[in-house]
């Protein structure tokens, strides 16, 4: 049990907040007592106080307070306490309880929070440590094969990142050289279809030509005579102008297919050198990865030697606080988890049901109310 400062309420000791001030319950300071909890006043008379009684304590005397034939605390009081005292404290005990576990729940989430917010800051700690080691030059027997490790991986990210900066430039190459390719086949489908429009426009002007020719001949309209050699030479040409129409279509269709295969080359260049790229980076990253945790081992390695080195002091100092702030952390969240143990199923159970009682009387009453 633990005595208000407040009022001198015995509050159970899983209870932040006292039941009876709804103050929150403090650690008393060195000989510091708590105020005596005195008993609550009865009238005589009372029926309602009969049937219940409660122990009150009172604390101990005050230095000078008392004669030197008095005892140094006094005996405890049994008086009597009336239902309604009872049910209060039920009430009050229920409130004080969820606004602990509230309290509790909030101190809980900001007590991970920061642990695991410490936990990080010791990983960045052996990190600095392990690139201290690394570009000071530190030496350790007990270090050497990591530190060769370091060198190893050091060299193979270097060449990661060269591999990686020549796919980059060959895809922006290969790029730009299918574009160039691509845009001078869409030109030359382009004059094709041109050319074999301006064929057929000629075309269709000579057979207009001809058939305006053969009715006035038919209706006997006055005009020049077409001879037969004229005749020969404009069908010779309508002709070759078909042939020549049909051969720009045929390798307008050719520029075509030509165009869609560089289409589609240029797509599978670009998926490829893509995911080369991808690939590269991908790599890239898991060495990045690989070189913090070897970083971090080398860290871990140098903390565990207390390697003397003014370049390493303040890693030290850093990770040995973290270290403590996450040993405090955990003792409280585990004194916190201890103490949703402690509770008074009993007079909860007493608290909840009086406010349900009250809750039905003042429904009870306002239906009665407004009806």
């Amino acid at each position: 049990m633990r005595s208000c400062a407040h009022c001198g309420h015995a509050n159970a000791d899983h209870l932040p907040y006292c039941a009876a001030c709804g103050k929150r319950v403090r650690a008393l300071g060195g000989g510091e007592t708590p105020p005596p909890q005195l008993a609550p006043r009865v009238v005589p008379g009372d029926s309602s106080s009969s049937g219940f009684a409660a122990t009150v304590a009172l604390g101990p005397a005050r230095p000078g307070a008392v004669s030197a034939s008095a005892p140094t605390a006094l005996a405890p009081v049994v008086v009597p306490a009336s239902t309604w005292a009872r049910a209060r404290g039920s009430v009050a005990y229920v409130f004080a309880t969820i606004r602990g576990r509230i309290d509790a729940e909030e101190q809980r989430r900001n007590l991970i929070g920061e642990r695991d917010g410490a936990r990080r800051m010791a990983e960045s700690t052996l990190v600095e440590l392990g690139h201290a080691v690394l570009v000071q030059g530190i030496e350790s027997p007990r270090l050497r094969e990591l530190t060769e490790a370091a060198a190893r991986l050091k060299k193979r990210r270097e060449a990661v990142a060269t591999d990686l900066a020549a796919a980059e430039k060959f895809q922006a190459a290969e790029d730009l050289r299918l574009g160039l390719m691509e845009a001078s086949i869409e030109n030359e489908c382009k004059a094709y279809d041109q050319s074999v429009a301006e064929v057929e426009q000629t075309l269709s002007r000579h057979a207009s030509e001809r058939q305006t020719a053969a009715v006035k001949q038919g209706d006997g309209t006055p005009g020049p005579a077409v001879s037969p050699s004229e005749k020969m030479r404009l069908d010779e040409q309508q002709r070759a102008l078909r042939e020549r129409a049909a051969a720009l279509r045929a390798s307008g269709m050719a520029a075509r297919a030509r165009l869609e295969q560089a289409v589609a080359t240029r797509r599978q260049s670009a998926a490829a050198a893509a995911a080369s790229v991808a690939g590269h980076t991908r790599e890239r990253a898991a060495i990045e990865e690989e070189n913090r945790l070897l970083t971090a081992r080398i860290g871990a390695r140098a903390l565990e030697l207390r390697l003397a080195s003014p370049h390493l002091l303040p890693g030290y100092e850093r990770y040995d606080r973290l270290q403590e702030t996450i040993r405090q952390h955990e003792a409280e969240l585990a004194r916190l988890e201890h103490s949703k143990s402690g509770l008074d199923r009993r007079r909860l159970a007493a608290g909840l049901a009086v406010i349900g009682a009250s809750v039905g009387v003042l429904v009870t009453a306002l239906w009665a109310l407004f009806h």
